[in-house]
């Protein structure tokens, strides 16, 4: 689908954030960010890349927690 990098816009169920780092995760096989979301979002958003909205999942830091990855 594409690797998730700063500045995209990220739409959630509580408004507009943005994307402040991204990169490809060869461990879990797929796109990971940081983005700076309004407060209480959660569940799935939508990030825009390419002029497309692609669907992305909110979830704390760190992305594996005892060896389960969470994205």
């Amino acid at each position: 689908k594409g690797v998730i990098r700063d500045h995209q816009k990220v739409v959630t169920n509580n408004g507009e954030g943005e994307v402040t780092s991204g990169t490809f995760s060869p461990t879990m096989g797929k796109a990971i960010a940081l983005a700076s979301v309004p407060k209480g979002s959660e569940g799935l958003c939508e990030i825009e890349m390419r002029n497309k909205m692609v669907s992305a999942k909110i979830v704390k830091p760190p992305f594996v927690r005892n060896g389960k990855v969470l994205v």
